[in-house]
This record gives C-alpha cells, sequence and structure tokens, in this order.
C-alpha cells in the first residue's frame, strides 16, 4: 500500500524568486555566477557566513520537533506560548522557505518512503498557478490550491469560474485558511469552494487550530462553527480538518463524530493525541499529514515516527494508505 503525506508545501528556489523580480539580463548574470566554481572577490567570506547561518538555522530546527513544540505549549501561559512561536517562526522562516524545493520534497518522500504527497500553495510564497506549472509532470505530487487572486467582492460565480479553472490546470482540491484568507466563513469564495468541489467530487482542506504566524493576515483561530452549515450543505464534500485543530483536537473530534464526510489530519499532532483520537473517532477517518518543511527539514520522518509511537503498525499502514485514497477517491 503506498503512503501518501495529505499536507506538504513548497516554495519556489531562489533562482525562481529572483526571475519574477528581475530583468533577464540580471537572471543571465546570476546563472554565470552561479555556475561558476569559485565565486567573485569579496564574496567568499560573505558564502561561508551564510552557508554557517543556515547550518545553524537548520540544526535548531532539527531540534525543535513536534513533540517538542507541544511541550511548550503545555508549559507556558497561552501569551507567553504566543511570542514564543511567533520567534520561531521568525528564526526559522527563511531557512524553512529555503530547503522547501520541490527536489527537496521529492528526497524526504525518498528517504522516508512516502510515495504520494499533497503540495498546498501558500498564497504569496508558492502561488496557485506556480504550484500547478511545477507538479505537472510530477505524479508524485498532488497539487491543493488555495484562494483565486479575486477582489473580495467578488460574488460566488466569479470564484466558481477560477476554481473551474484551477481544475482544468490539475488541481486535486482546494484549500480554506482563514488567517490567510482573511474572510469570513459566509463569504462567496467558501461556497463557491463547496460547489465546485460537489460538482467535480473534489475535496477541501480547512486550516484549524492556533497557530502564530508573523505572516498571518488574522491571527483568530479558525471557527469550526463558522463552517458548520456548509458540512450539513454539502455531505457530498470530504473536508479534512487540517492539523486536527491542533492544540483543541476534541473539537475536530466532535464534528468528525457529528459529520461523516469529516476527515483530519496528523499533522502538530503527538502521539498521545494521536491515540486519543483514535479511541475517540476510530481510524477510518485519520490521515497522515505532515505540513513539510514547516518547522524542520525532516518533519516527514518526524511525523511518521510520532504516528508509530502512537499505534501499532497496521493502523499506521491504514492511515498513510487506504483512509487518504478513500479521501482523495482513488
Amino acid at each position: 500500500m503506498p503512503i501518501y503525506d495529505t499536507h506538504a508545501h513548497v516554495f519556489p528556489t531562489v533562482r525562481e524568486r529572483l526571475a519574477d523580480q528581475l530583468p533577464s539580463k540580471l537572471i543571465q548574470t546570476f546563472d554565470e555566477w552561479a555556475g561558476k566554481n569559485t565565486v567573485p572577490p569579496g564574496f567568499s567570506v560573505l558564502k561561508s557566513h551564510w552557508i554557517k547561518w543556515l547550518e545553524t538555522l537548520e540544526q535548531k530546527g532539527k531540534s525543535i520537533d513536534i513533540e517538542t513544540v507541544a511541550g511548550f505549549q503545555a508549559r507556558f501561559s497561552p501569551q507567553m506560548f504566543s511570542v514564543l512561536e511567533g520567534l520561531i517562526s521568525a528564526v526559522l522562516g527563511p531557512a524553512q522557505a529555503l530547503q522547501g524545493t520541490i527536489p527537496n520534497l521529492l528526497l524526504s518522500m525518498e528517504k522516508y518512503g512516502i510515495d504520494k504527497t499533497l503540495v498546498i500553495a501558500t498564497h504569496n510564497q508558492c502561488s496557485n498557478e506556480w504550484l500547478l506549472d511545477n507538479v505537472e509532470d510530477r505524479p508524485e505530487l498532488l497539487a491543493v490550491t488555495t484562494l483565486p487572486d479575486l477582489p473580495p467582492s467578488s460574488n460566488v460565480e466569479s470564484y466558481a469560474h477560477e476554481l473551474e479553472h484551477l481544475i482544468e490546470r490539475g488541481s486535486k482540491g482546494f484549500k480554506i485558511h482563514t488567517n490567510f484568507d482573511n474572510l469570513p466563513g459566509d463569504h462567496p469564495a467558501y461556497r463557491a469552494y463547496f460547489e465546485v468541489a460537489k460538482a467535480h467530487s473534489k475535496f477541501v482542506i480547512l486550516h484549524t487550530g492556533h497557530f502564530h504566524v508573523p505572516q498571518y493576515r488574522n491571527s483568530n483561530a479558525p471557527s469550526l462553527l463558522e463552517f458548520e452549515g456548509y458540512f450539513q450543505e454539502y455531505p457530498e464534500v470530504k473536508v479534512c480538518l487540517a492539523h486536527m485543530n491542533r492544540d483543541r483536537p476534541e473539537d475536530a473530534w466532535t464534528y468528525m463524530k457529528r459529520y461523516e464526510q469529516i476527515y483530519a489530519d496528523t499533522s502538530w499532532q503527538t502521539s498521545a493525541n494521536i491515540r486519543q483520537a483514535y479511541s475517540a473517532v476510530g481510524l477510518d477517518r485519520i490521515l497522515f499529514g505532515s505540513d513539510w518543511p514547516l518547522l524542520h527539514k525532516e518533519l516527514q520522518g518526524d511525523a511518521l515516527e510520532v504516528l508509530r509511537q502512537a499505534l501499532e503498525e497496521n493502523q499506521v499502514e491504514k492511515i498513510c494508505g487506504k483512509n487518504a485514497e478513500v479521501f482523495l477517491g482513488i
């Protein structure tokens, strides 16, 4: 049975980012410089410090694993943890963006025996079009797109038209992330998500849980109650509660018990919480997710290890394989 990671991200390389910002003449100069074995005079010290800085961040990132972050959250007050997580995000963010490339994801998948990964667009860091362009010829990567770039005043039909275009380009499903979207649950965009998902047998991933990320446009934890009307109206549309509502997974379990089409992934959850999830809702609608690379570059392995600490191997195989295929409609 193949192993599926149902929650990961990828970002453009440095060159791809520069290509969007600089004239082609300068990009050609960059390519010529990058192709040389040595760097121009005066750059050696800079290069050395840059590499050391990245290595330091990488070492810190590897030491801050899923269970460690959860331990911080349990020990500190909400106010103190919000400051700490914001600092962690600010410090590790540059390294995550640089390391979180498609080639590095493929290396991670090979290392940890992961056959397919759902890669999710990330607003201004990884656009829908860039993602679809870059996974088109990679069947092991399945694209999940996010809010189309339309004025917030757009109606359901306008959003639906853009979502249809994304499906034509190869989108396998849609991601709602209210912290980035900064839209209320009853916004026309979200009704369009469910309408189009129903029409094309696609799924919706709903970001849940409280995270403290400086780049968020809205820092409030997403409200599941705001989306319950869609769960009632569109029972045919499978919905994954990303991160299992992180700090309050019991709320995710409540909705999973109430609606048979609702799943949750294990990203950011501890082994103890995963065991409790199994006890609360069973195995059938739990999915394996890592949120790679948004903590460190070995996050897929870290997330798999947490899952294996929580459950028996045959249960892990079901979560990583059969459950994902049912959710994806394979």
